[in-house]
């Protein structure tokens, strides 16, 4: 089978390959949310959860806190990528 040559949309084959990886990611994104929401329904019908009990959740300070932290350190290193900060993770 002859390979095809690879899609461009942009002048810049760099920017072509990020599309095509933020589409990759947001297809898994919703392969996941998919999931989540198939997950919630079968707690629910089976009685483990309450119909929007994970909505309704509040979690304790400190797991707030802990929650706060992680999605900070995730925000964090996105953004850095961004910013031209990019580091290997195998370099201190």
């Amino acid at each position: 089978m002859a390979s095809r040559p690879e899609q461009t949309f942009f002048a810049d084959p760099a920017l072509d390959r990020a599309l095509a990886m933020i589409m990759t990611l947001g297809a898994e994104l919703y392969v996941t949310r998919d999931h989540v929401h198939v997950l919630e329904a079968l707690l629910v019908s089976k009685g483990v959860l309450e119909p929007d009990e994970v909505e309704r959740y509040a979690p304790d300070p400190a797991a707030a806190e802990a929650r706060s932290a992680d999605r900070d350190a995730f925000v964090h290193a996105l953004m850095a990528n961004v910013q031209g900060h990019q580091v290997s993770k195998g370099v201190a």
